[in-house]
């Protein structure tokens, strides 16, 4: 009987450990081909990278088409590459101490720039607002369903609740 209970658990423990080394594969994640077009002023060349072919159509676009999870790879390395060019605008126009960060939300269609209390300035923040948003939009309008408004938020960087100003953009 001991036996038949040692043989019993041996089984379920490699039954669990084959279904733990399956990995992500029935997780979420894109399949099969997508394809985007991106209007030619905003193409900043990035897909390039990821897709496995791209044409030009007859209104002068850029059409990329991914297969499988490279459009997944495309769309967060693209976010957080242009996150980081407003970062770099950011810098180059304060000194090193400005702000704490500058993220892009899919969810609020937002480029959210984190600062410190006592930096907001409004004319200074509408005018750099117009850069990140033009940066912005070289990532929104290269999705598979483009977004044609964004806004740009300041917020206080450690309480996102604190909102120091919001601009609304629109796609050309």
């Amino acid at each position: 009987m001991k036996r038949f209970f040692a043989i019993a658990l041996v089984i379920v423990m490699i039954a669990a450990l084959l279904c733990a080394c399956g990995g992500d594969k029935g997780k979420t994640g894109t399949t099969g081909t997508v394809t985007t077009t991106v209007n030619s002023k905003y193409d900043d060349g990035y897909a390039a990278k990821y897709a496995s072919k791209s044409t030009v159509d007859e209104a002068g676009n850029k059409v990329y088409e991914f297969e499988g999870n490279q459009y997944d790879s495309y769309v967060e390395n693209h976010k957080n590459s242009v996150a980081s060019d407003i970062q770099r605008e950011y810098v180059a126009n304060h000194d090193k101490k400005y702000g704490e960060y500058v993220y892009i939300n899919n969810d609020s269609k937002s480029v959210i720039v984190g600062i410190h209390e006592g930096e907001y300035d409004e004319k200074t923040a509408e005018e750099e607002a117009k850069k990140a948003a033009e940066y912005g939009f070289k990532y929104f309008q290269s999705l598979k369903e483009p977004v044609s408004s964004l806004k740009v938020v300041y917020c206080n960087a450690g309480d996102q609740s604190k909102i120091y100003g919001s601009f609304d953009f629109n796609a050309e």
